[in-house]
């Protein structure tokens, strides 16, 4: 179908043009829509888990326990390597959103070049004066985004730096599984003690791609 357009007239073209776009732009909200439902359901299995390594152990199923809090801890990984790359779409979302703006401003330029006089020398040497500088930009902006990937460098296999380790995590599983059966006597702070440490991750990863 889209090479049917080249034989179109110019309006019909345009407009076949500005569907396109609100379709392909439409899809891409949809897919991060996607991504952020695929985060919940991450972290709704990874509170099951969780759930399940705790009753194991309270009925001394240690390697049951174990299984479980292995999965609960793989779903929090997971949770946070969609996070980067839903942020990282975005932001080229973001961009590209920007750009078709192009069109729209080269679109209301020629309809104004139908209705005034401009003086072409004059306004090539005002755009060509600023073609210079927003190549001076363009290099700036390289700039940065070298030292952006030097800092994010290594970033996806830090991930997990962010989530309680195996051990951390079950030290956390045994002090709950001794607050239910010990009841008073045992920490008050133990049945959320990793959901705090989970979510400090979290944050913490939030905070190295928005650059915090």
């Amino acid at each position: 179908m889209s090479f049917l357009k080249y034989f179109m007239f110019p309006s019909a073209r345009r407009r076949y043009e500005r569907r396109e776009r609100r379709h392909a732009f439409r899809d891409a909200e949809n897919a991060k829509q996607d991504v952020i439902d695929r985060q919940k359901r991450l972290e709704k299995e990874s509170k099951e888990n969780w759930n399940k390594a705790r009753e194991a152990l309270k009925n001394g199923e240690k390697a049951a326990a174990n299984r479980a809090l292995t999965a609960a801890r793989a779903a929090q990984v997971l949770a946070m390597k969609l996070e980067q790359k839903r942020w990282v779409f975005e932001q080229y979302l973001t961009k590209m959103e920007v750009a078709q703006s192009d069109n729209q401003f080269a679109e209301a330029l020629g309809q104004i070049n139908k209705i005034i006089r401009i003086d072409p020398e004059h306004v090539e040497d005002v755009f060509g004066a600023a073609q210079d500088m927003l190549g001076e930009q363009v290099d700036a902006d390289r700039f940065w985004s070298k030292m952006y990937e030097n800092e994010m460098e290594g970033a996806n296999g830090a991930l997990q730096d962010h989530i309680p380790s195996m051990e951390e995590m079950s030290a956390e599983l045994e002090q709950q599984v001794a607050a239910d059966i010990g009841g008073a006597a045992a920490p008050a702070a133990a049945g959320t003690a990793i959901d705090e440490r989970i979510a400090a991750g979290q944050q913490r990863v939030k905070d190295l791609l928005e650059g915090k």
